[in-house]
């Protein structure tokens, strides 16, 4: 049976019980589609599917298929009458809004059949779907709809593995459309540009050259797994109206099936040089939940390498405080530099106590001291670079309750505090050199 061609192709027999999900371009009708399918049995698959204008994920859940065909029934988006929650907090009769009905070729890598709208005599049409990708599920995986989302979801926040083409095929390949593009701009001798996915509409940027003419590719794919996330997380909420991504009648109304304000998002070059790209993300985004997230983010990444920046290799007094694996013992802090990314990183009291010394006092003493400014220093002292090789002292990653009390605190040249400066900070920025001699 041709079925059980693409169901070996499906699963895989290193590491013992790996199921590979699959993941498909095509065409539903005339409309550009993307689906990534797994089977949990011989004979049944599951899976997503999303339109490349859209990028929001519809499930697809298993049903019997016959004479070698496989059949699945896509979901229709949820109302707080079609999802109603039962005593288990399931919805067991997930509204259904079209069939589809694929056949295999024989080498598994082509799917062809039809789509059928549930509705009584409604309208049909042709499905084309190729393989183009795949990943191995991690262990353990619950081979639903729900299952492949929550395995992809993982990648955005676990230490060890990281949100890339090859983790995450089916998304990156959401990525493969026309984006606007912004006029070219300089800042300190290098030049960049900002480019919009016409589906989430925050524009982002990619570097164009750096201002010794050195390659700016590192620098720029780090850029596009970035954008990737966050359009990733938009997407993620355009998904959450249908009852196999988690929604009900209680999520009705909190945001769900929207971009999450994702597409108001605002996201800036913050520096530029061929050794630190960084940028700043901010705006307040909101899909379900107890309060929105209220964010402003600095990142920084090494220009040569696109791997997150050890601002302690800048700052003497910035230090890895805790490995993300949360264990008690001493941070070896020359290993943490080599892999930032695994470890928690803060100020130590020199730097502290520094920026406690020079921070511009607040006209409003009395919003000062409700927020507690020096204590918020303490716990949540940021630093960014900008323009004139400068660095911005501020407080970041503040609670909901706390947000309001976000503030840069301080702007300086770094050539203007060598006693917080490392030896290695002049092979960032070259300029400091030059100002020993």
């Amino acid at each position: 049976m041709r079925l059980a061609v693409l169901v070996a192709a499906l699963l895989v027999t290193t590491p013992a019980f790996a199921v590979d999900a699959i993941t498909y371009k095509g065409t539903l009708g005339t409309l550009d589609i993307l689906a990534e399918l797994a089977a949990p049995s011989a004979g049944h698959l599951v899976g997503r599917y999303s339109y490349l204008a859209k990028g929001g994920d519809i499930p697809l859940d298993l049903m019997d298929g016959s004479n070698g065909a496989i059949a699945l029934a896509e979901e229709a988006p949820c109302t707080d009458k079609t999802c109603v929650q039962d005593d288990k907090g399931d919805v067991k009769d997930k509204p259904i809004g079209a069939i589809w009905t694929l056949t295999p070729s024989a080498d598994g890598k082509t799917l062809t059949g039809t789509w059928q709208d549930k509705a009584k005599g409604g309208k049909s049409l042709p499905i084309v779907l190729e393989q183009i990708g795949q990943r191995t599920l991690p262990e353990g995986t619950d081979i639903t709809p729900y299952g492949l989302y929550d395995s992809e979801q993982t990648l955005t926040y676990t230490s060890d593995a990281v949100f890339a083409p090859h983790t995450a095929p089916y998304q990156f390949a959401k990525m493969e459309v026309p984006y606007e593009t912004g006029p070219d701009l300089t800042l300190d001798g290098s030049s960049y540009r900002y480019v919009t996915d016409p589906r989430t509409k925050f524009a982002f940027p990619r570097v164009i050259a750096f201002a010794d003419g050195s390659s700016v590719a590192a620098a720029n794919e780090a850029l596009e797994r970035r954008h990737a996330l966050l359009n990733y997380l938009a997407f993620d909420c355009l998904g959450q109206i249908y009852a196999g991504f988690g929604a009900n009648e209680y999520t009705i109304g909190m945001d769900v099936g929207t971009l999450a304000g994702w597409d108001e998002e605002s996201v800036e070059i913050a520096y530029l040089s061929p050794t630190i790209v960084g940028w700043t993300e901010g705006g307040s985004t909101y899909c379900t939940g107890a309060y929105p997230n209220n964010h402003f983010n600095s990142l920084i990444i090494d220009a040569k390498t696109g791997e997150p920046f050890a601002l302690g290799k800048v700052f003497k007094d910035w230090i890895a405080k805790d490995s993300i694996e949360y264990t008690d013992a001493p941070v070896d802090q020359t290993a943490a530099l080599e892999a930032p990314q695994n470890y928690f990183w803060g100020a130590d009291k020199p730097l502290i106590d520094y920026v406690i010394a020079h921070r511009a006092t607040s006209d409003n003493a009395e919003r000062d001291e409700e927020c507690g400014i020096n204590d918020l220093i303490e716990t949540n002292l940021g630093i960014r670079f900008t323009a004139g090789d400068a660095a911005v002292f501020s407080l970041t990653d503040l609670p909901h309750v706390s947000f309001a009390c976000s503030d840069d605190l301080l702007t300086v040249k770094l050539s203007e505090m060598p006693e917080l400066l490392t030896p290695q900070a002049k092979d960032y920025f070259p300029a400091l050199a030059t100002k020993e001699h």
